[in-house]
């Protein structure tokens, strides 16, 4: 797969152009040369300075930029300009063409949900899972499972899962690009920008809890007023590095979810 870069706010620290690679400099380090071709995606954390020259450099390389603060909290998402629809964007909308496809979509994408659901109470109890799932579980089950374990760090949660959330949806809003599937034809999220990334993105909310407190649990910092509270430059690369060592896995259920809609699509033609 190709690479992940990240800029994260730091003091003089800039990224330029230089002809078809990304150079880095920063006070007090060697500068690094990062050839475009290598990068997949890129990720800019917080007040970094970029040349323009950049933006423009990914986009003709069909490379999508997302920008977060450091708060977690999404800022932009920049995707390769194209003026043609993709390719399977008027079958998309059979998802809208009435009541019952649209809740054939939500039903589905629930299906997904719990399936992701299912797994992460797994990996954080077996017991809790074993009682839960015999006993069946609702959302807001899922919801209180959820908040034992974020109990009193409940901000960092807060911070952490929207930086993890922001990394799932710019791989989502990738895929959905490569598949030639319009990303802004939501159901769900309708007439909203990135629609159906973002419903995608619903469905792998259960991903960004697993990683959030596996990264809580490691973390055993407590900021003196947590309403105030800025993840530091080292903990958005402990994430980072949290999040590139599960990239694959999340990938590979990202494209199974993109699959399980073309066959949903096929379905409703028929």
């Amino acid at each position: 797969m190709d690479k992940t870069v990240y800029f994260n706010e730091a003091r003089g620290l800039e990224v330029l152009r230089d002809g078809p690679s990304v150079w880095v400099k920063q006070e007090g380090k060697s500068g690094r040369r990062i050839p475009v071709r290598l990068v997949g995606r890129a990720v800019i954390i917080g007040n970094v300075r970029l040349d323009a020259g950049i933006i423009t450099l990914f986009a003709d390389n069909d490379i999508p930029v997302i920008f977060m603060n450091r708060k977690g909290e999404e800022a932009a998402v920049t995707i390769p300009f194209n003026h043609h629809l993709p390719k399977h964007h008027e079958e998309q909308k059979i998802f809208l063409y009435s009541e019952k496809n649209t809740l054939a979509f939500k039903t589905w994408l629930f299906s997904q949900k719990r399936k992701l659901q299912i797994n992460t109470i797994k990996r954080l109890s077996e017991a809790a899972a074993e009682k839960m799932l015999s006993a069946g579980f609702r959302d807001k089950d899922y919801r209180l499972f959820i908040s034992r374990f974020i109990s009193g760090k409940e901000d960092q949660y807060r911070v952490v899962k929207g930086i993890v959330s922001n990394l799932i949806k710019e791989m989502v809003v990738e895929s959905l690009i490569k598949a030639d599937l319009e990303p802004h034809t939501g159901v769900l999220n309708r007439r909203h920008n990135f629609g159906l990334a973002l419903d995608i993105c619903q469905a792998l909310e259960p991903e960004a809890d697993l990683q959030s407190i596996g990264f809580l649990k490691a973390c055993h910092a407590t900021p003196p007023d947590s309403q105030k509270w800025n993840i530091s430059g080292d903990e958005i690369k402990d994430i980072a590095q949290r999040f590139e060592n599960k990239r694959r896995i999340v990938h590979e259920t990202i494209e199974m979810i993109i699959d399980e809609l073309f066959r949903l699509m096929r379905e409703m033609r028929l």
